[in-house]
């Protein structure tokens, strides 16, 4: 059940990311809904599963948007593995670790995607593009990240009841 949900999710944020979210723009800052899909999921599942939805994510990505394959899927892959660890040693009910936790893999994704495209002659002003695009990106994204968080764990997170002797 939970492997049908986050292919559904995948799938409609690929959609929704060509065709809807390009209107969502907040001066000229689109939010980089893919990265907050594979860090919310990391956290409330496990570092497994958020490298694979990372890879998934970024082989979409990359054979759209990119003009390089690949590149997308290896960051979102590790970005997805280390939000899942850090996942599992902070509080999943605190509204600071999705935050958090998006806010470093935006910084991450921004850093290591500027430095492959360097390395492969790509030529981007790094110090303005993240004065004018990265911080920005970066709030954006972690605000949106705890509502999507806060939503996907009504889905995931099934409540227990455990019953103790005295």
């Amino acid at each position: 059940m939970n492997t049908f949900i986050i292919v559904l999710l995948i799938l409609s944020n690929f959609i929704l990311e060509t065709t809807l979210f390009p209107h969502f723009n907040v001066f000229r800052i689109l939010p980089n809904m893919g990265l907050v899909i594979v860090v919310s999921v990391a956290i409330l599942r496990d570092r497994k599963t958020g490298s694979i939805v990372g890879l998934t994510v970024g082989l979409l990505q990359d054979t759209i948007f990119s003009g390089v394959i690949g590149i997308n899927a290896f960051i979102y892959f590790f970005l997805g593995y280390f939000a899942g660890m850090a996942g599992s040693k902070l509080s999943r009910d605190n509204v600071l670790t999705p935050f958090i936790l998006t806010l470093g893999s935006t910084i991450a994704y921004h850093l290591f995607y500027n430095l492959f495209m360097f390395f492969l002659n790509y030529n981007i002003g790094f110090s303005t593009f993240f004065k004018e695009i990265v911080l920005m990106e970066m709030i954006y994204n972690s605000i949106i990240a705890i509502f999507i968080c806060r939503w996907l764990s009504k889905i995931f997170i099934v409540p227990t009841v455990r019953f103790r002797r005295r």
